[in-house]
């Protein structure tokens, strides 16, 4: 991969994690962003909050590691992104709303491009990176 490639991957991949704090926000403090902080599964109480919260700080730190793992060409960069696009996708079905919000749209279709990207497609191939 190119490094002006590898570069912009890396920041839309970090932008991506970053933005998961629109999600993160509502769960914490009386701020909505738009989003809500209710689950059509496990409520609006405690266990949401609190198993929300942790859904979208993992999402958030595992997006912005696989990042840094893209512009340090590692080899764990891909696992990261699976993984974060795997707990993001699972929040986002656990605090959909209606009507749905115009990030958590943005967020699952770019979780999909991840996870298809990296699983059915294989693109980049693993290790390579430069």
């Amino acid at each position: 991969m190119s490094n002006w490639l590898r570069i912009v991957l890396a920041v839309a991949v970090a932008a991506h994690g970053i933005g998961h704090i629109l999600f993160l926000m509502p769960l914490l403090s009386s701020t909505t962003w738009g989003q809500s902080a209710q689950s059509w599964l496990l409520g609006d109480g405690g266990l949401a909050k609190g198993l929300g919260a942790l859904i979208w700080l993992v999402a958030l730190v595992g997006f912005v590691a696989a990042a840094f793992g893209i512009f340090r060409e590692t080899d764990w960069w891909q696992m990261a992104a699976i993984m974060s696009a795997v707990v993001s996708t699972v929040g986002l079905i656990l605090f959909w709303t209606r009507p749905t919000t115009s990030p958590a749209v943005s967020a699952l279709v770019f979780n999909l491009l991840i996870l298809i990207s990296l699983l059915v497609v294989r693109w980049p191939p693993v290790g390579q990176t430069s």
